[in-house]
């Protein structure tokens, strides 16, 4: 069996995800929030985590408990890119979001613009 894999686009004040799952298929939902601003695609940690937890219960759980791996890509274009905070934000958010959601992922990865960004280059 393998675990759903979610892909989360991130932009101005809009979370976006597609579920693609093992038989080929997918779902695909969207959630609006003020949880951005100019400078910062997340400037407000608490109504992001809302955000991503009602995005996250919009998708069916899946039995067995399977984990799920997830990509959140952020499409906004920002002038210096992500900030290890930024980074370290996102993936909290999705982290504490899909466990107040009751979906358990084993893996997140965090990209910009479609690039996966390395986590050691904050270590």
């Amino acid at each position: 069996m393998r675990p759903p894999i979610y892909v989360i686009e991130i932009s101005n004040n809009q979370l976006i995800a597609v579920c693609h799952y093992k038989d080929g298929s997918s779902k695909r939902h969207q959630v609006n929030a003020d949880f951005s601003n100019r400078r910062m695609v997340i400037a407000d940690f608490l109504p992001a985590l809302q955000a991503m937890t009602d995005l996250l219960l919009k998708f069916p759980k899946h039995a067995f408990a399977l984990n799920g791996f997830a990509v959140a890509n952020v499409t906004e274009e920002l002038i210096d890119g992500l900030t290890s905070i930024e980074v370290k934000v996102i993936t909290e958010a999705f982290f504490v979001g899909s466990a107040k959601a009751k979906r358990k992922t084993v893996h997140t990865a965090v990209s910009y613009q479609g690039k996966i960004v390395p986590l050691e280059k904050f270590g």
